[in-house]
């Protein structure tokens, strides 16, 4: 797969009418070959470590907004993608001393295109080398998949 990032994936709005919004969407990173596109948004908040803890209806009512609100934007991702393989991974930090990665899926099909929404987790720093090849790898089968 092509890497592309932040500079040149961002996609213009292009607003009609006096009143204007956001001005364009924004991945981090884009991965393409011709049959899958995969979009990848880092996100600094600790919505899957509640989710996984708490469940959403255990969520607070804020937290279960800004986490709808996580989810339509990698929904708006996903249709900037003409391919018929789309996901869009969500980047969580993994916190404390949580040693597996939190990898959870949803997908969505229409006709013959397929998208998948992925919210994984990723610590923000290695404990040794070994820990940063297992992450590593394990986001080598994700993408796989």
């Amino acid at each position: 797969m092509t890497a592309s990032t932040f500079k040149s994936v961002r996609r213009p709005l292009r607003w009609s009418g006096p009143v204007r919004s956001m001005g364009s969407l924004a991945p981090d990173i884009e991965l393409r070959n011709p049959e899958r596109v995969i979009w990848i948004d880092a996100k600094y908040k600790a919505h899957l470590e509640l989710l996984g803890r708490h469940g959403w209806e255990g969520l607070k009512e804020e937290v279960r907004e800004q986490h709808r609100a996580d989810l339509h934007q990698a929904l708006a991702y996903a249709s900037l993608a003409d391919a018929p393989l789309v996901d869009t991974v969500l980047i969580y930090p993994q916190i404390g001393d949580q040693t597996q990665r939190t990898t959870t899926i949803a997908s969505v099909t229409s006709g013959r295109r397929r998208v998948r929404i992925f919210l994984a987790s990723l610590p923000f720093g290695y404990r040794h080398p070994e820990h940063r090849t297992a992450c590593l790898s394990s986001f080598s089968e994700l993408y796989s998949a």
